[in-house]
């Protein structure tokens, strides 16, 4: 079936209209090609009002004039909330217009928001499906391989304790313990790979909770490197465990700042919201990584640092996909890297444990 074009203007340019037209731009309806012609609002500083101008939107603070400039627009949308503007809309309006009304529109994108979670916890349960076996693999291997290395550890500690125990052979036994502590490392984090994390949501201010993190990073900043925090004032509270986003933040900074401790520069800490998502961006002034290593990046033990665990990038991954977000990692040689998070603002079914 052919999609039939719509013309539609927007009277109301406030959140809900800014909001109405990052959907519109992200989502397609199936049957309908909305195009949007125009806002109106009568604060020409209003969210929507000044989205609408950036993109390039035909904007104006007298409704009326939508009119005049597209006599033959096929519909129009209210978002004002007020009964004296609608009335004033049917009355001046052309004739073949038609009219959704505020309380039309929101049930328009509660319906878009509820499909788009939907499919967000399909695609979840079908990565869920391709890793379980893996998981399942690596626990029972941990929990097998972690008893007989504490029964060789707890022995070897024994036998270095001996009076009579030649100082070669304690040697090599303090060797086996140095061993037997790594391979116990090595088990733990095996452990953590396969233990599914629960956060525990609870609704907070996101923003709140970035600014503290930052807050306490700045203390132990080195002088050539700062820190600029710039915070969207629109995000509103959303559903999110407070400790594992601050501790994933926290080593999203620790790796900005350990990437630029030799040359210095700036760590831009930002937030964003975009309709049914708010990001977190972290991006520095480091090196960058090449291609060959950023594919690598998230996975376990992998690192390029010489003492590193490879578990940093990892844990901020599985934390995001905890939440039911989305890790981005954007990097070029020369260039710095920019991480993005993406959280969901709203979660109405519940996402597995990762």
């Amino acid at each position: 079936m052919e999609k039939r074009e719509v013309d539609v203007v927007i009277v109301g340019g406030g959140k809900g209209c800014r909001e109405l037209l990052v959907l519109l731009e992200e989502y397609e309806p199936k049957h309908l090609h909305l195009v949007i012609l125009g806002v109106a609002d009568i604060n020409p500083n209003a969210p929507g009002y000044l989205y609408a101008k950036r993109k390039g939107y035909f904007v104006t603070t007298d409704f009326r004039e939508l009119f005049k400039r597209f006599p033959d627009v096929d519909l129009v949308i209210e978002l004002t909330g007020s009964d004296e503007v609608l009335d004033e809309i049917f009355k001046t309006k052309p004739p073949k217009t038609k009219v959704i009304d505020h309380l039309g529109a929101r049930l328009f994108w509660e319906v878009i928001a509820i499909l788009q979670e939907k499919n967000l916890y399909e695609r979840r349960l079908q990565q869920l499906e391709g890793i379980k076996l893996n998981i399942d693999i690596i626990a029972h291997l941990a929990h097998e391989i972690r008893n007989p290395l504490l029964v060789i550890g707890g022995l070897c500690k024994k036998i270095s304790k001996l009076k009579e125990i030649d100082p070669k052979i304690k040697t090599y036994i303090n060797a086996i313990i140095q061993e037997v502590n790594r391979l116990e490392n090595l088990m733990n984090r095996l452990t953590f790979i396969s233990k599914p994390l629960q956060p525990n949501l609870k609704l907070c201010s996101l923003n709140n909770l970035v600014k503290k993190v930052v807050e306490d990073f700045k203390k132990n900043l080195p002088p050539n490197i700062t820190i600029e925090l710039i915070l969207e004032e629109e995000i509103p509270e959303i559903f999110l465990d407070e400790e594992l986003i601050a501790q994933a933040l926290y080593e999203l900074l620790e790796n900005a700042k350990e990437a630029m401790e030799k040359t210095g520069g700036q760590i831009l800490v930002k937030t964003k919201i975009c309709y049914d998502e708010v990001a977190i961006m972290v991006k520095d002034e480091g090196p960058g990584m090449e291609k060959s290593v950023l594919e690598k990046a998230t996975m376990p033990f992998f690192t390029t640092k010489p003492q590193g665990t490879g578990f940093g990038l990892f844990f901020v991954q599985k934390v995001v996909q905890a939440h039911g977000g989305t890790l981005h990692i954007l990097s070029e040689p020369g260039e710095g890297t920019t991480v993005v998070t993406e959280l969901p603002v709203r979660m109405f079914y519940p996402i597995p444990p990762v």
